[in-house]
């Protein structure tokens, strides 16, 4: 039966937004944490390496079940995670279940994005720059409006309300999609083969295109959530409140550049996002590894963040390769090697800051951008030629 896909996907796009929220509540809220609980500094930064692992350990299999599962239920198990996991947080009345909380948390953040994307990444080729576009505006949207929420909350009403009202909001959402229904797996592959005429069949995936997702969860996790607010705390001197705004002013571009990046993938083809991409994010870990001041840490932020634009066209890419094929799995290896970078980036970037400065914490993420722009350069298809 051929069901109407968009107006179902603009319901995975509003799930998606508030699940994500939810789950992104958290990071304004660890310095409470920490005070009820008697967490120090690694406390709480072992925190976040359990979300990561929750998220981790979840890639694999997740891509298989996206498979099988139709995506609503699908997301309303994700949002019932998300919504067990935020409970236990809030109610936590020791350190080990604030952990086990965490670690749900991140689990089901990493459950709802896996089956968001596998949904989105299955549009008609025709249509699937576009789709992407609304499945990283609907997470990047999320991902900074979450821990906004979850700081006003916090002042308002104490962590353990706010992270409490994330958990019911994301309860609601799962009721509501186990309630939807929606197509099934077989639904959307009636949807493709009206687009079949444009399929190139299920094809072997270029290697470089599974480290797309480790560029950019390092360039994250290790230079704009780590690097970044030390450096300009300690070297620039720089205020909370205004790396604040130069974070903000890099979530802007990113979602500005993921809807200009669907179209460019829909009218001029794949390479055409994703080559101008990597030449940003070279560019911008560049600036911010070798050159100083505060108009440069400027410049490195709106740069990497216009570049982040390329995994997204990865992922397009990959569901390309995979049509006749099975996508889930390839979409869980393809988030996979991302995790591991968002698990291991951060901690090797702040023992090479301490051991030789910002150009050696940033040298491992030059020379792996600078490796995946060559390689994809030379071995990644055009997989939808205009």
């Amino acid at each position: 039966m051929i069901v109407d896909t968009r107006r179902f996907g603009r319901a995975i796009s509003a799930s998606l937004f508030l699940i994500t929220m939810a789950a992104f509540l958290r990071p304004p809220l660890l310095p409470d944490i920490g005070r009820d609980l008697s967490l120090t500094a690694v406390g709480l930064g072992a925190l976040g390496s359990v979300f990561a692992i929750g998220r981790l350990l979840t890639d694999l299999p997740i891509g298989r079940l996206s498979d099988r599962i139709a995506p609503a239920r699908m997301m309303g198990i994700a949002a019932g995670l998300v919504a067990v996991g935020g409970l236990v947080l809030a109610a936590a009345p020791t350190a080990l279940i604030a952990f086990v909380g965490v670690f749900v948390l991140g689990s089901g953040s990493t459950w709802t994005m896996t089956t968001a994307q596998a949904w989105f990444a299955g549009a008609p080729k025709s249509r699937r720059g576009a789709a992407m576009s609304m499945f990283a505006g609907s997470l990047l949207t999320a991902q900074a409006i979450g821990p906004a929420a979850g700081g006003a909350l916090g002042a308002a009403t104490g962590w353990r309300v706010a992270l409490g009202a994330g958990a019911v909001t994301s309860l609601a959402v799962g009721v509501w999609l186990l309630r939807l229904g929606g197509p099934d797996a077989a639904g959307r592959e009636e949807d493709i083969r009206a687009d079949a005429g444009q399929s190139i069949g299920a094809e072997r995936v270029p290697l470089v295109v599974y480290l797309l997702p480790a560029v950019q969860f390092s360039i994250g996790a290790a230079m704009v959530q780590t690097l970044v607010p030390i450096i300009a705390d300690d070297t620039l001197g720089l205020g909370v409140g205004m790396v604040g705004v130069v974070l903000g002013v890099g979530g802007l571009s990113r979602l500005v550049a993921a809807v200009v990046a669907g179209r460019v993938m829909d009218e001029r083809g794949r390479r055409q996002a994703m080559i101008p991409g990597l030449v940003l994010q070279l560019a911008g870990v560049a600036v911010f590894a070798f050159v100083g001041g505060v108009a440069a840490l400027w410049v490195s932020i709106v740069l990497v963040s216009l570049g982040s634009v390329s995994v997204n066209v990865g992922t397009a890419i990959l569901a390309d390769l995979s049509e006749g094929g099975r996508l889930g799995p390839r979409l869980g290896a393809f988030r996979f090697t991302g995790d591991v970078a968002f698990v291991v980036a951060p901690f090797l970037s702040g023992v090479l800051l301490d051991g030789g400065g910002r150009a050696l914490a940033m040298s491992p993420l030059v020379v792996l951008t600078a490796f995946v722009l060559v390689g994809a350069a030379v071995s990644v298809p055009e997989t939808h030629p205009v």
